[in-house]
């Protein structure tokens, strides 16, 4: 469901960028789109460089430490079909700029221009979806990392707390401390 929900807005802008943005005109955004995506293929190899959290793994619950683990094995997965995405982005603005704003303009058909454009535009809508992605998936992991540091923290607190209450029920116990009998209460008339 969520790849459709990507996948429909992004073949609906790229046909709205095919109808309303002459490919000749979109020769003076290549550099910063190059710019751009060259700028998240960086941001994708930071993130990739950062692997597993550094957290006390042994105190974690085995479920959720399973859970997070995978999420982030997945995560990296997804980061490689990323840059992959954007590489062919990248790689086919670079193309584009081979061949020149004049040729395209003199030798290509208009309908190969207009599929070209909107390839453009839903190339860029895609890479800017598969980073919003990044950004939401990382969130994400940060919540469950933030969940699992809390529960650890909670079942350390409590083994301090109660190693202290043990602590003081045996000082109690070993203070010899005696029953004695208390009297009945009496009324204050008699």
């Amino acid at each position: 469901m969520a790849r459709w929900l990507t996948i429909i807005p992004v073949f609906c802008f790229a046909a709205l960028f095919g109808w309303g943005v002459p490919l000749v005109r979109l020769f003076d955004a290549f550099q910063p789109m190059m710019v751009a995506l060259s700028i998240m293929i960086a941001a994708i190899f930071v993130r990739l460089n950062r692997g597993m959290p550094t957290l006390e793994w042994k105190s974690l619950e085995l479920e959720k430490r399973t859970q997070l683990t995978s999420r982030i094995v997945d995560l990296s997965r997804e980061y490689g079909r990323i840059i992959a995405i954007n590489a062919t982005a990248l790689a086919g603005l670079v193309a584009l700029t081979v061949v020149g704003k004049t040729e395209v303009q003199a030798a290509w058909p208009s309908w190969l221009r207009y599929i070209t454009s909107g390839a453009i535009g839903g190339g860029a809508a895609l890479c800017v979806a598969r980073m919003a992605y990044v950004v939401w998936r990382d969130l994400d992991i940060v919540k469950l990392q933030k969940h699992l540091i809390d529960a650890s923290a909670a079942r350390d607190v409590e083994a301090v707390e109660t190693k202290a209450s043990i602590d003081k029920i045996a000082d109690i116990r070993s203070a010899g401390l005696r029953k004695i009998s208390v009297a009945e209460p009496k009324a204050w008339g008699e």
